[in-house]
């Protein structure tokens, strides 16, 4: 199942075990918080008012998105420790 819903959200067609898997899962955890950021950002620049209920659903999904894709990754035991740091700097922001 984790192998399935990593390959769901990094995009990947084939939900096979991937060769490196770390550094593909590092990848979507970098690419979750990048859509997380850009959420937000979507978020604080909205003037219509018919676009902020989408705007905080799609900042909800997208912390959603990218706090299972980190706490998996910590259950994986990613090696990368400066990623994970900046990780929950950016989780308890």
């Amino acid at each position: 199942m984790k192998n399935y819903l990593l390959a769901f959200f990094s995009g990947k067609k084939d939900a096979e075990e991937p060769p490196d898997k770390d550094w593909d899962l590092m990848e979507s955890v970098q690419a979750a918080q990048q859509e997380w950021q850009d959420a937000q950002a979507f978020f604080e620049n909205v003037c219509e008012p018919e676009l902020v209920d989408y705007a905080i659903f799609k900042m909800e999904t997208a912390k959603r998105k990218y706090m299972y894709l980190l706490n998996l990754a910590k259950k994986e035991g990613l090696q990368n420790k400066q990623f994970l740091m900046e990780s929950n700097e950016a989780a308890q922001s």
